[in-house]
């Protein structure tokens, strides 16, 4: 298990190095999310949501696909992932358009 590819089930498996890559990027967008959110410029600007809402969608995306292994399944499944985040997101803006 070092930092070769591994076949398994017809499928290649990333290596470990890609692994720890996309843990360093988790890392970055969750910093960002905790910046965004305790420096009160930031916080009190309009960037605000978007920043949170496109980390938030970006880190689904790569811990749907690559630490759930989501891109080896069927395409099937990663529409209902995609579905349920934008009905979710879509859910958000509704009640936020209501509310204020």
């Amino acid at each position: 298990m070092g930092t070769t590819t591994e076949t398994h089930d017809q499928h290649s498996h990333a290596s470990v190095k890609k692994y720890w890559f996309i843990f360093v990027i988790l890392g970055l967008l969750t910093f960002i999310e905790w910046t965004a959110y305790e420096y009160k410029p930031i916080k009190d600007s309009a960037l605000y949501v978007p920043i949170l809402v496109s980390a938030m969608i970006t880190k689904f995306i790569l811990v749907c696909g690559w630490y759930m292994h989501l891109r080896y399944d069927h395409k099937i499944l990663m529409f209902y992932y995609a579905a349920s985040i934008m009905i979710a997101f879509l859910t958000v803006v509704a009640l936020g358009i209501l509310l204020f």
